[in-house]
């Protein structure tokens, strides 16, 4: 997700749980004659609010405003599903005579994790290979296993960090390593 559609995310949201408020504050200033709101709503005009619905422009506007939220709503739904993922990446191959070199980097990443979890520091190892922003990334989350030290553990990954970019030498690819610490057995 992007930081500009996370911020649309949240700013509609903001703004229909305001709405829900103002529309929620209607019966309960009702119901406590709340002094400035209970004001307010004797004030509205009832008869108008119960003719609303037969005004002639009334349907017509019910039909225009269905349809630009209904795009407007599927379009929040398609850009929020939009998968940010990739697998494959071009590197510079060492005679650009014979051709391209494509690597799967979502596979390369897998079997960096499976190396990982053979080891005995390690007790677990995922990985996620996405864009972040304009950059492809892949994130690794790695589990030590709480029976041997942390730098031992620091180490592995480090290690493994090494082992990956060596792998990936050429390609434009961000790593990020997340190191999480199992919980130890009472």
């Amino acid at each position: 997700m992007t930081k500009t559609l996370g911020f649309f995310d949240r700013l509609i949201t903001f703004l229909l749980g305001l709405l829900l408020i103002c529309v929620g504050l209607v019966p309960i200033a009702e119901y406590w004659d709340i002094p400035y709101l209970s004001d307010w709503v004797e004030d509205l005009n009832r008869p108008w609010l119960t003719e609303f619905a037969y005004e002639d422009w009334y349907i017509n506007a019910l039909i225009a405003a269905s349809i630009v939220l209904g795009i407007l709503g599927l379009w929040i739904l398609l850009a929020n599903l939009r998968s940010r993922a990739f697998s494959n990446r071009g590197i510079l191959p060492a005679d650009p005579e014979h051709g391209e070199t494509i690597v799967n980097v979502q596979r390369v990443s897998d079997a960096a994790c499976d190396a990982l979890e053979r080891l005995d520091e390690v007790a677990q190892a995922k990985c996620r290979v996405a864009m972040v922003g304009q950059r492809p990334t892949a994130t690794f989350t790695v589990t030590a296993n709480p029976n041997y030290p942390l730098e031992d553990a620091i180490r592995v990954v480090e290690a493994a960090d090494q082992d990956f970019r060596v792998a990936n030498h050429t390609m434009e690819i961000d790593t990020v390593w997340k190191l999480n610490l199992d919980r130890v057995p009472a």
